[in-house]
């Protein structure tokens, strides 16, 4: 709580038992635990910490403060033994589409004339507006390949024109699809789930009157 205000949804994780919350809007949380049971809290973006019910007690109160993670990437080599199908699928498309990806504007000052040549060429203006949809395309891709319907379908249960009305009220953010742990992803969609579901019942209590 690097700002002092509730952080939500913490993922609680009861590290015995495998039994896992998360906090509520308000940062509240209960977990069963028997003493001497570790429990786990982990947000986005924050360090996870651990802590042990005390063994001397059998209700206990805990207040949680997480402190904001520092990220540094290592270096690493993919290997075609590792690689997703999202991101087999990505190196072929970029494979195929190599040429009008590599293509960058001319350097006005190495080059004065194509840079200007450049503004006016519509072939030029075509390669770098595919290159921008390209990128798009390629982040909606990455998103469904973590946030599926059939995902959607198995955490909550709903089928058919629901799974659309729900992803599309709950979109998954691409940082958040990004670096978020399995378990991570599928708390966030049971939560948003149990929010939409609460939107739908009050929908319908509206129209009735």
């Amino acid at each position: 709580m690097q700002t002092g205000q509730p952080l939500y949804p913490v993922t609680v994780i009861n590290m015995f038992t495998k039994q896992a919350v998360s906090t509520g809007e308000k940062g509240v949380y209960s977990i069963p635990a028997n003493p001497g049971d570790v429990i786990t809290f982990s947000y986005i973006g924050y360090k996870t910490i651990q802590k042990t019910k005390p063994i001397s007690v059998l209700i206990a109160t805990l207040n949680i403060s997480l402190e904001p993670a520092e990220y540094q990437l290592q270096e690493f080599m993919l290997r075609p033994g590792h690689l997703t199908q999202y991101q087999m699928d990505s190196t072929e498309r970029a494979s195929i589409y190599k040429v009008p990806l590599q293509r960058t504007h001319p350097n006005p000052i190495m080059s004065p004339a194509s840079a200007i040549a450049e503004l006016f060429s519509h072939r030029a203006k075509t390669v770098y507006q595919f290159q921008k949809n390209f990128a798009a395309g390629e982040v909606e891709k990455f998103i469904d390949s973590r946030y599926s319907p059939e995902l959607v379908t198995r955490l909550t249960g709903i089928t058919g024109d629901s799974i659309g009305h729900f992803m599309y009220a709950y979109p998954m953010p691409l940082d958040f699809a990004r670096i978020a742990s399995d378990l991570e992803l599928k708390m966030w969609i049971r939560d948003n789930y149990k929010k939409w579901s609460r939107n739908q019942v009050s929908d319908i209590v509206a129209d009735k009157h």
